[in-house]
């Protein structure tokens, strides 16, 4: 089914532009929420009146994804997984991130110790927050109680989304009715548990994950329980290591996803996961490797799943500090695989002080592609550096790029060093250009009536720059010889 318009989604609003959604036209309240901006939910015209009742109908079949979205937790900390439109991320966008989940077994000694240090985990890169999205909790112990106990305790310290993880349905219920209002996902259902796990589900309107190394038994579960009246489904094929069988995993996860968004598989248009965790119960792990070349393979197999957009994975590297490695790695290849290809990335313009400098302090200018400003922003704070950066604006593109495209140019920098009042703040009239950008030094000289100093090409640059290069003094003496010419 092609994508619909904001024109056929206008059709079914009453068209009253009420603005009591927050928006001043039905047609803007149209086009955000196919941009998943806004919810139906936000209509309330749609929502009140009976006589809309066929049109709120027709609006959620014509805007509900091919693969459907399932929510795991509550609260501020609950994720969403799934809900995806296309089968690769150039054609529009992915919506929801892959949600990492870290395994933990029951009987682990220091399981209080590692949930605390996993729920305040936080990473900041590129002006974003990087965090985990869940624990997924095992049972390997075998003991219903000391598996009850473990699903208290997380709850009691965490608000991180919880997976119960067991093959024994006794032992996963039991678990699952202590922790019901937390909306744990129940693993894993299977032919011989679906009525069982399923029934429980139903109940208490939780998600499941059913789970089938064959396709086949994988699907006719899914339509089984949605007959049976399960809301909330993921599909686990499998996670296999050894030779030849990482091309076997890759393939399962990308028929799934196939059969749901091309093919429109109502039976298979849900969320996938996939467990790089099963590294440790299917590779012998012998005195040929060191522990960190077996994690590292554990990590290969999670980056190959963000990258083809699995939407939940469990991986058991990264419980403790001295493996932040691995999280690093993933959440970070995370963050690039889930930007929006349609947007570029960009801040707003703008003259932005950097520690407390003086009137002899310098002027960086830079563009307002995040992942330019940012660094660059870093490395300033990083060398405990007094001044100023002049951020242009350049449609969020970055300095090479922008330089070749005209989006960086002398014209745009000398009007952004006038409108934010740049040589207001100091003593001078000296700016400090990337070294990337070094052509436009002539033209920018004349523009802004300026001293323009090439700095390095890179930010990383400035600390030597500043101390065998930044001159003021001899800058300004050479400014005033040409410019009252």
């Amino acid at each position: 089914m092609a994508r619909p318009s904001p024109l056929e989604i206008y059709a079914l609003l009453d068209k009253s532009n009420c603005k009591e959604c927050g928006y001043d036209t039905c047609m803007a309240f149209a086009t955000d929420i196919l941009e998943r901006k806004v919810r139906v939910q936000d209509c309330t015209h749609l929502m009140q009146d009976p006589k809309q009742m066929k049109n709120r109908e027709k609006l959620v079949q014509l805007i509900t994804p091919p693969q459907k979205a399932v929510t795991v937790g509550i609260g501020e900390r609950a994720v969403t997984v799934g809900g995806e439109e296309i089968l690769m991320r150039h054609q529009l966008t992915f919506y929801n991130q892959t949600a990492i989940f870290i395994e933990i077994a029951d009987d682990d000694a220091d399981l209080e110790e590692i949930v605390k240090y996993l729920t305040d985990l936080k990473i900041e890169r590129i002006g974003d927050v990087l965090r985990l999205n869940g624990i997924a909790l095992r049972n390997v112990s075998g003991d219903i109680n000391q598996f009850k106990l473990a699903a208290k305790k997380i709850v009691e310290i965490s608000d991180l989304p919880i997976m119960l993880c067991s093959f024994n349905a006794d032992i996963l219920l039991a678990a699952a009715e202590e922790i019901k209002d937390r909306r744990p996902l129940l693993y894993a259902v299977t032919k011989d548990t679906w009525e069982q796990i399923g029934k429980f589900a139903i109940q208490n309107n939780l998600p499941v994950a059913i789970a089938s190394s064959n396709l086949d038994e994988l699907v006719s579960l899914s339509a089984t329980l949605q007959k049976f009246g399960v809301k909330d489904i993921i599909l686990d094929s499998g996670t296999y290591y050894g030779p030849g069988n990482l091309s076997v995993t890759y393939d399962k996860i990308m028929q799934l996803r196939t059969a749901a968004i091309n093919k429109e598989d109502k039976n298979a248009g849900w969320p996938i996961m996939g467990v790089p965790a099963a590294y440790w119960s299917q590779v012998k792990i012998g005195d040929d490797k060191e522990l960190w070349e077996h994690q590292y393979q554990e990590v290969i197999m999670g980056a190959i799943m963000e990258s083809i957009d699995t939407n939940l994975i469990v991986l058991h590297t990264g419980q403790k500090k001295e493996e932040i490695w691995a999280l690093l790695a993933l959440m970070t290849l995370r963050q690039s695989v889930f930007s929006d290809p349609r947007i570029y990335p960009a801040v707003d313009p703008g003259i932005y002080k950097i520690g407390e400098p003086d009137g002899m302090a310098p002027i960086f200018v830079t563009s307002n592609y995040r992942m330019t400003k940012i660094p660059v922003e870093q490395d300033l704070q990083g060398s405990n550096l007094n001044c100023w950066l002049l951020v242009v604006d350049t449609e969020g593109i970055g300095i090479e790029s922008a330089v070749a495209g005209g989006q960086f140019n002398a014209g745009g920098i000398a009007e952004a060093a006038k409108e934010f009042g740049a040589f207001d703040k100091v003593n001078h009239r000296i700016l400090v250009i990337p070294g990337m950008a070094a052509r436009l030094s002539g033209a920018l000289e004349d523009e802004a009536d300026a001293f323009v100093v090439v700095g390095p090409r890179d930010s990383s640059g400035i600390p030597k720059f500043m101390d065998t290069q930044w001159k003021p003094e001899e800058f300004m003496k050479e400014y005033a010889s040409w410019s009252k010419e």
